[in-house]
């Protein structure tokens, strides 16, 4: 059984599990945190929250809305789907290590 998920994970050795850990628990961080500061602000993850000066006059940072807190909540659930990956890769490499 372990066999079979190790090639379906792609790696054969300790390190390389604990490299693909790594690796999806920062992308699984990395959504999340977008996620969160789009759902918490209701405004694009990008955009400033704060009113910018031009040349001669003061925009103010586009309105908050009920699409970019739903976009959020799906930026969250998104990075939780890498967080599976990232535990089972961490969870592979530790048996390897033991056996």
């Amino acid at each position: 059984m372990s066999y079979v998920a190790m090639t379906l994970a792609g790696a054969e050795t300790p390190g390389e599990h604990l490299q693909l850990a790594a690796f999806t628990a920062a992308v699984a961080v990395l959504f999340i945190g977008l996620g969160r500061r789009q759902w918490r602000t209701a405004r694009h993850a990008l955009a400033h929250s704060e009113t910018m000066r031009t040349a001669d006059r003061l925009v103010p940072p586009p309105a908050p809305s009920r699409r970019h807190r739903t976009a959020g909540v799906l930026w969250i659930g998104f990075g939780c789907v890498f967080l599976l990956p990232a535990v089972v890769n961490l969870v592979l490499a530790i048996r390897e290590l033991i056996e």
